[in-house]
């Protein structure tokens, strides 16, 4: 089971941030997670809320600030919020050279708004990344879309819920992975997924009681906040 660092490090560091990122990869995970939103001005930036009160000096909504307002904003220990272009970079300085590593996804971006899926994926083929990211949203259409756009992307759909199908609705989208919310995992659902070629990661995994219960539903991969550990996979 692959451990994917939600976020980054971000039990122990700032989330979303240069820092954090680079921190879970130190430590051995094999995948991290990110969130990204788009500025003002059209740049896409790797942060989770809407608004930018919970986790910086700024107040107001990420949107309606240009990358330059943004750059200025405090985000903890020393760090500002970053663009998908400096994380992709950082994460290839890290793991390109690591050959367990070399044809394996190593990091997953969650686009939070729908509309910005271009945008997304000129950077990845601009940073050389196709191969090596996971593109997933709430919206299953980013999905689709992305689809259209490059068919060697690879998508996931995230979901809080136990739909009757949910292997249909990650076809319907065209996803290759399902990202379900753990309590609402089953057997079946796991099953399933593997029966027509897809993968499960699941989250947000912090306890070991809940670790145990994912390894024994037969999860590829779990996304955490702080049991990294120094392993990249557990068995």
């Amino acid at each position: 089971m692959k451990i994917i660092a939600h976020r980054g490090a971000s039990f122990f560091l700032p989330e979303n941030t240069l820092l954090s990122i680079g921190n879970a990869l130190d430590r051995g995970v094999g995948m991290v997670e990110i969130d990204v939103r788009q500025s003002r001005d059209g740049e896409i930036v790797v942060f989770h809320d809407a608004t930018l009160d919970r986790t910086t000096n700024g107040t107001g909504m990420v949107k309606d600030k240009t990358l330059l307002e943004l750059k200025k904003l405090y985000a903890g220990h020393g760090e500002t919020i970053p663009t998908l272009n400096e994380v992709l970079k950082l994460v290839k300085s890290k793991l390109g050279k690591v050959s367990k590593f070399k044809d394996q996804p190593s990091i997953i971006i969650e686009i939070k708004e729908p509309g910005i899926e271009k945008e997304v994926l000129d950077i990845i083929k601009q940073e050389d990344m196709v191969k090596k990211v996971i593109v997933a949203s709430f919206y299953h259409h980013v999905s689709s879309n992305l689809k259209l756009m490059e068919e060697k992307l690879k998508t996931g759909i995230i979901f809080i819920a136990q739909p009757i199908h949910p292997e249909k609705m990650a076809l319907d989208a065209r996803a290759e992975y399902m990202l379900p919310f753990h309590d609402y995992l089953s057997e079946k659902m796991v099953e399933t997924a593997h029966e027509h070629d897809m993968m499960i990661y699941t989250g947000v995994v912090d306890t070991l009681v809940d670790m145990k219960f994912v390894l024994k539903m037969g999860v590829d991969g779990m996304v955490t906040n702080r049991l990294l550990g120094g392993k990249s996979t557990y068995k």
